[in-house]
């Protein structure tokens, strides 16, 4: 969660800032918005790899997590990952709303309704019509990765690994990582591909909305 918020607030607080400048220097043809767009996320592709690893790099044995190369190495893509599909989260926002305090006080609004699809309290409450909504939750994929990496290993013995989920409607056994008929859905690797289909998604539609930006904008 903490990884989630820091990347978005670092994209809601600056490309607001920056949008005025690049319309203007777009439409002065000084250069085109796919050079930009992608100039943009390569050069902020070091700082989305190293912070997420150095928070990673700490928490991880602060907190005893599983000792283990392979497990901490995932545990580090995960929140890579985590990270960077929050980050084209956040430039969805910012792209749609010009006004920096606009984006940031929807932001909590249209973020953190996903929570409640996370894994990390019961959907029995929630109408069923609702669950297709988990599908584009960052919380879902980040929490299930990381609770699989660490509680569902090859290391553990076939016994560990039979953890009950709780208090989980049956037409929701889709969202619980230990459900026995329905585990296949929430195992790790879907829910790394789920994080990277966020990130290309959102960052897609970033581009799409830029690029209408530009077109829409009178010097």
């Amino acid at each position: 969660m903490n990884t989630l918020f820091v990347a978005i607030q670092n994209v809601i607080l600056i490309f607001p800032e920056e949008r005025p400048v690049f319309l203007r220097e777009v439409n002065n043809n000084m250069y085109n918005v796919t050079p930009y767009f992608w100039a943009k996320i390569f050069s902020e592709l070091p700082y989305c790899i190293l912070l997420p690893v150095i928070f990673g790099s700490i928490t991880y044995f602060s907190i005893g997590l599983n000792k283990t190369v392979e497990q901490f190495g995932l545990f580090l893509i995960t929140l890579i990952l985590i990270f960077n599909a929050s980050t084209g989260y956040a430039m969805v926002i910012a792209t749609t709303f010009s006004n920096k305090q606009v984006a940031v006080t929807l932001t909590p609004v249209l973020i953190i309704p996903f929570m409640l699809f996370a894994g990390f309290f019961s959907t029995s409450a929630l109408p069923y019509w609702t669950y297709p909504i988990a599908y584009l939750s960052i919380y879902k994929y980040g929490y299930s990765a990381l609770y699989f990496n660490e509680f569902y290993s090859k290391h553990m013995k076939p016994s560990e690994k039979n953890i009950p989920c709780g208090d989980w409607p049956e037409t929701s056994s889709l969202y619980c990582p230990w459900d026995s008929q329905m585990g296949a859905h929430s195992n790790f690797g879907r829910n790394i591909a789920g994080l990277v289909c966020i990130y290309v998604v959102t960052y897609g539609f970033s581009l799409w909305n830029i690029n209408r930006l530009s077109k829409d904008y009178n010097i």
